[in-house]
């Protein structure tokens, strides 16, 4: 059975291969009454046009503003100026914005004093630092009711099987009415 499916194949294929050759000499010569030189076999296809990929910058934006910034404070046209002399490459039509996104952002790593800016101390505003987790914030401690104790402790010592006809919804038990 399997090499009954191999024959068919391979006859088959053979069959198509005859086609493919005769159909070729058939265009050959039509080409040749049409006047036409060229051949099926030295055709070849026009190259595709390659869309150019944006050109990566070697270095980000806030590492080259860091650097730039670290000897003295700048103005944002000095920064920008100073980005690029350093190689720099915005894809922004306008880098100015881009930098002013860098240092007025939510999470501000440069100083700005009086429109001069430098980075934070401390080495907030240093490039390459890893974030870290935010801090949490210390909740002030729940207190809990004499009454509201007493009904915890009761409900520890019960059984599972107490609970079988209650069901949890948000942070309370309920009963089933």
């Amino acid at each position: 059975m399997k090499t009954d499916s191999i024959q068919q194949y391979v006859s088959a294929r053979n069959a198509l291969l005859d086609e493919k050759t005769q159909i070729e000499a058939r265009l050959q010569q039509i080409n040749q009454a049409l006047g036409e030189a060229p051949s099926a076999e030295t055709v070849t296809s026009k190259p595709v046009a390659r869309i150019p990929r944006r050109r990566r910058s070697p270095i980000s934006m806030r590492a080259a503003v860091v650097q730039v910034t670290s000897g003295h404070p700048m103005n944002k046209p000095e920064i920008v100026e100073a980005i690029q002399k350093l190689g720099f490459r915005s894809a922004s039509k306008n880098p100015m914005s881009s930098l002013s996104t860098l240092l007025y952002g939510r999470k501000p790593r440069f100083k700005n004093e009086d429109g001069r800016f430098s980075p934070m101390s401390g080495g907030a505003g240093a490039a390459g630092a890893k974030r870290t987790a935010k801090a949490v914030m210390p909740t002030k401690k729940r207190k809990v009711s004499a009454a509201g104790r007493a009904r915890l402790s009761a409900l520890a010592i019960q059984p599972l099987s107490m609970f079988k006809n209650r069901f949890m919804a948000g942070d309370r038990i309920l009963s089933r009415l």
